[in-house]
């Protein structure tokens, strides 16, 4: 359209073909593993055998926050809270859909209605580019979806022949490597082009890959353990991807917008299309669902011990579970076959999978399926099903309050409603609480320990002077809220690459105790050794940081956190979810404030049913619907998510009529 800023007149514009929809679907099944730049690196960084490549083992290590970005964002998830008639005041389903998903770009969201008369209608949010509702609702059933962290894709450890470094041994005998070289034009600053070229080798299952960069984002003196062809050990690494194959998403997202209840929801995930997210949904009759059903490795406990060895185990333990390298010389250390998985694939079935239905209620916000539910755990599955937040693991703070505000309202005791129990009204002020979990567990603790600060810690005061009058929110009116945000910054540097959750235990007064998950660790031992100058000192460093970029320290968080849209400021609440804030926004601090947000609240959905045919759905998209500067539509539902408003979706022909704003386009060949 005349209106795109991005596209409009570009040379490389052309018709979209079928194919087209194709390789982006396949490209967005693969965002947890191979199309992750870490993933991509490595297979790039597989130049062939040495003897042909003398400069083979010269590869960049990626940086630690890409190792971040790649494993366990807190900011870039989602929440979901499913609730059966055991939760809700009027026994209707209801759903909580926020998933945290780029602002711009690949990846964002734009919400939309598709009706294909007597076949299919559903509401929701399509990832541009998808012409299906990816998280939203029809007339009888409501789901959403949250990121999880489940292996997507393991390493192989092949060994390789020493007469030819182009063949792999397996039970006694070699296999081929097969190389593939590709060319392609790129255009050069002058407008022209040149072609270039790249060799990928393939084996059987996939692509050879090199995991040296990785290796030496964890520890520089690891990298010359897995670099080389061959490597030290007379091997190379290879990639095999769960969704490498996978075109199953297309019939399952079908399948779940025609569901008529519960039960035909959770029937069409059995495909195993879903590449990489938990799944939650409720229905008209109070029946609710989770469901870690995606695509995972068919890794068990037994084949992880018996096949992950030596200098593997170690990389294994380094990543928290989340690099796992097979032993590639074994058949018996493939994955393994299900009868109710796809054919051939590798992937756990459907009955391998954790799942539940309930009328009370399910919740996740990207740990593992462990504590979906509070009161039935469910356990017994192998790491490869969630190597972060795991059983008996820590859990990530949005996952804590997210467990405690649902408590705190199936018990009437969070001030929303006197009556226990979900209303629609009470999901969308649980939804806006923009409550900082972290500050509850240890402010009052530093606040004490500003009572005790000498007159030459001047920064650090200056700090503990804002926070002890803050209202410990991340609302537009807070006042302190952008000094706990580079505290808990500043405190947490240094902790696991690979959890969510401040991890160092000698932090804590109550150390996190796995028959306690979601209420600890709790409380700062400001009495150990070393723990009162590492707060004072992330005190100080945060008053630096917001000095440095000119920010006031007790300015409102509205006129420091602000999406800019045609001149004007809009004020965002929300904070970051790392520090525990279930509306999580993801923003740097830059000059002037958190003024370029990446990503975090997008598209967020309420959704329930009464006794008319119609699903009662109020939604918001925060970075407006339009990217055209000029529409009305380019910052209206951002305003109206600063004022923390709704938008009710109008789902049926009645709803449709009274809400069109402008004439039907009807579109033909």
């Amino acid at each position: 359209p005349e209106s795109d800023p991005n596209c409009r007149g570009q040379d490389w514009v052309r018709e979209l073909t079928a194919v087209d929809l194709w390789k982006y679907f396949r490209r967005i099944q693969l965002q947890g593993s191979t199309d992750q730049g870490i993933v991509r690196r490595a297979i790039l960084d597989a130049t062939g055998p040495d003897a042909d490549n003398p400069a083979a083992s010269s590869v960049t290590p990626v940086s630690p926050e890409e190792l971040t970005r790649a494993f366990a964002s807190p900011d870039q998830g989602s929440n979901a809270i499913a609730l059966g008639r055991d939760a809700t005041q009027d026994g209707s389903g209801m759903l909580l859909g926020n998933p945290h998903q780029p602002w711009y770009g690949v990846g964002s969201w734009y919400q939309a209605h598709l009706t294909i008369p007597g076949e299919y209608d559903a509401m929701g949010a399509p990832l541009k580019g998808f012409p299906m509702i990816g998280i939203g609702f029809n007339r009888d059933v409501a789901w959403s979806h949250t990121v999880s962290v489940a292996n997507r894709f393991t390493l192989f450890e092949l060994t390789l022949n020493p007469d030819d470094p182009l063949q792999y041994e397996v039970d006694g005998e070699f296999r081929d490597i097969v190389p593939e070289t590709v060319t392609i034009r790129v255009l050069l600053p002058d407008g022209g082009y040149e072609e270039r070229e790249h060799t990928f080798y393939h084996w059987e299952y996939g692509l050879i890959v090199n995991p040296a960069s990785v290796a030496a984002a964890i520890d520089p003196s690891y990298a010359a353990l897995f670099d080389g062809w061959p490597t030290p050990r007379g091997t190379v690494y290879a990639l095999r991807d769960a969704n490498i194959d996978n075109l199953r998403g297309i019939e399952m997202w079908i399948n779940v917008g025609k569901s008529r209840n519960i039960r035909e929801l959770r029937d069409a995930f059995k495909v195993i299309g879903n590449p990489l997210f938990h799944t939650l949904a409720a229905d008209r009759n109070g029946e609710a669902f989770y469901g870690e059903i995606s695509a995972i490795p068919n890794i068990t406990t037994e084949k992880m011990t018996e096949c992950v060895t030596g200098i593997n185990a170690l990389a294994r333990t380094l990543t928290n579970n989340a690099i796992v390298i097979l032993d590639g010389n074994r058949s018996e250390c493939q994955w393994g076959v299900d009868e109710d998985a796809p054919e051939d694939s590798g992937l756990f079935g459907f009955s391998s999978l954790p799942s539940f239905l309930t009328t009370e209620y399910a919740a996740n916000s990207n740990d593992s399926y462990w504590l979906s539910n509070t009161d039935m755990p469910l356990e017994g599955f192998p790491t490869s099903m969630g190597f972060i937040g795991h059983e008996g693991q820590q859990q990530n703070l949005r996952t804590q309050i997210n467990h405690a505000m649902v408590a705190e309202r199936l018990a009437g005791t969070d001030g929303f409603d006197a009556s226990p129990g979900f209303t629609l009204a009470s999901l969308q002020r649980l939804m806006y609480a923009n409550r900082v979990w972290g500050a509850e567990l240890v402010l009052d603790d530093v606040l004490t320990l500003c009572g005790d600060l000498e007159e030459e810690n001047t920064d650090a005061r200056r700090a503990c002077d804002v926070l002890v009058d803050w209202d410990r929110l991340a609302e537009v009116d807070s006042r302190g809220t952008q000094v706990f945000t580079e505290f808990w910054k500043a405190l947490s540097a240094g902790g696991s690459e690979f959890e969510n959750a401040i991890t160092d235990q000698s932090l804590w007064r109550v150390d996190f105790d796995p028959e306690q998950p979601l209420t600890t660790p709790s409380g700062l031992d400001l009495e150990a050794e070393g723990v009162a100058v590492r707060v004072t000192a992330a005190l100080a460093v945060a008053v630096k940081a917001l000095d440095e970029a000119g920010v006031p320290l007790d300015r409102p968080w509205g006129e420091v956190q602000v999406l800019p849209k045609n001149g004007v400021d809009i004020p965002i609440h929300g904070g970051s979810g790392s520090m525990g804030v279930f509306g999580a926004i993801s923003s740097g601090l830059s000059e002037g404030g958190y003024r370029t947000i990446r990503s975090g609240n997008s598209y967020i959905q309420t959704v329930t049913f009464d006794e008319s045919e119609c699903p009662v759905a109020d939604a918001i998209i925060t970075t407006s619907q339009s990217i055209d500067p000029d529409s009305p539509h380019y910052a209206d539902q951002s305003e109206l998510y600063s004022r923390k408003a709704w938008v009710r979706m109008p789902y049926c022909a009645d709803e449709i009529d009274a809400a069109r704003i402008g004439e039907p386009v009807e579109i033909s060949e």
